[in-house]
Formats: structure tokens, C-alpha cells, sequence
């Protein structure tokens, strides 16, 4: 059985066992608490990173674009990753804008945790404009998103579910009705009560 590393509330992690529950492989997916300072996990990646999937021959694929794609491959893959081009390539380009706000909501969220003398109001304020210029946009986007369950929307939903979890960067929510009525609604689904908290 594969066994994806990863931590209980990692948003890119989530969003690759959404992608295998969506697919219907998450039987064949172990997941497990990734031991980030041990030699064993340094062998699956050595940028210390999470998600990390090791295959049942004992290679390992990192980054959650790769993993997510890898484990679409072996289901359902246009339920995630549609057949259409133009439809496919508008969905990629929706995951890596969501997870671009991830990512810029992540690293504010490390920068905040830092002693006071240490923080750097300026690292913030660049942080927090990335995540909210992409949410914006996102928001413009989310009207159209309705029961879909390409890995675009599944990188949005993770991602949200993070920083809600966080508390960062105060309310996402404010100001983006057609992205927060899509999330609550999303939040229903079986891939998402299946994958827990985060």
C-alpha cells in the first residue's frame, strides 16, 4: 500500500487525499504522520516538505501537484483533471493560484509566530497582499465553480479550510459571498468530511 506523509492539517496534503477519495483510490492510501526530523522521511524528501508520497516499491514522489496527478492516474483522472484541454488547463491554472495563496498564507503565518523583535511587518504586508489579490480573483471565478471536483477547486477548498483553521489573516470570508457560500457548500461532501480537519 502507498503511505502519503503528511500532517493532519497540511492543506497540500489534504488536497491530495481529496483528489484520491474523489477518484476512488483512497483505499490503496495509507496515510501517515510524517516524522519530519528523521533520517527515513529525509529520504523521501530532502527539503523536509509535506506532502510526500512513497510508492509501494519504496520510491517516493514529492510536491502535491506531482502526488495529486500521480494519484488521479490510477482512477477516475477526468474527475479531477477534465479531458477537455481548455477545461484542464483553466483547472491547473486555478490549483496553482490557490495554492500560491496557501502558500503566501503559510509563510505569513510562520512569520507571525516569530518573537516580536524578529517580525517583519513589511514580509507580512507582502504575504497578506498575495493571499488577498488571489482570493479576489478566486472570488470572481468561485460563481462558476458549482459541484465541480477538478483539482482546481479541491486546491481552493484546502486552502481555505487552512486558513480558516489558522485564523489568518483575519476573515477570508469578508467581502466574498460567492467564494463563502461555495465553501460552505462544499464542505458537505463526502471528500471533504472524509479528509478532516485542515
Amino acid at each position: 500500500m502507498m503511505k502519503l506523509h503528511t500532517s493532519s492539517t497540511s492543506p497540500f496534503g489534504r488536497k491530495c487525499r481529496m483528489v484520491a477519495h474523489v477518484v476512488g483510490v483512497a483505499d490503496r492510501v495509507e496515510v501517515v504522520d510524517a516524522d519530519y526530523k528523521s533520517t527515513a522521511f529525509a529520504r523521501l524528501n530532502p527539503l523536509g516538505k509535506v506532502p510526500a508520497l512513497e510508492l509501494d516499491d519504496g520510491r517516493a514522489l514529492i510536491d502535491s501537484p506531482v502526488i495529486a496527478a500521480y494519484l488521479a492516474s490510477l482512477g477516475d483522472e477526468f474527475q479531477v483533471y477534465p479531458q477537455e484541454p481548455d477545461t484542464k488547463w483553466q483547472a491547473l491554472h486555478l490549483e496553482a493560484l490557490a495554492d500560491g495563496v496557501t502558500d503566501a498564507a503559510v509563510l505569513a503565518y510562520l512569520e507571525e509566530r516569530r518573537a516580536d523583535d524578529e517580525k517583519s511587518q513589511g514580509w507580512l504586508d507582502k504575504q497578506f497582499a498575495k493571499m488577498n489579490a488571489g482570493l479576489d480573483v478566486i472570488e470572481v471565478q468561485a460563481e462558476q465553480f458549482a459541484d465541480r471536483t477538478d483539482i482546481g477547486v479541491l486546491a481552493v477548498a484546502s486552502g481555505l479550510g487552512w486558513i480558516e483553521l489558522r485564523s489568518v489573516g483575519g476573515d477570508w470570508r469578508k467581502g466574498r459571498p460567492n467564494l463563502s457560500d461555495w465553501m460552505d457548500d462544499f464542505a458537505t461532501r463526502d471528500c471533504w468530511k472524509a479528509t478532516g480537519s485542515g
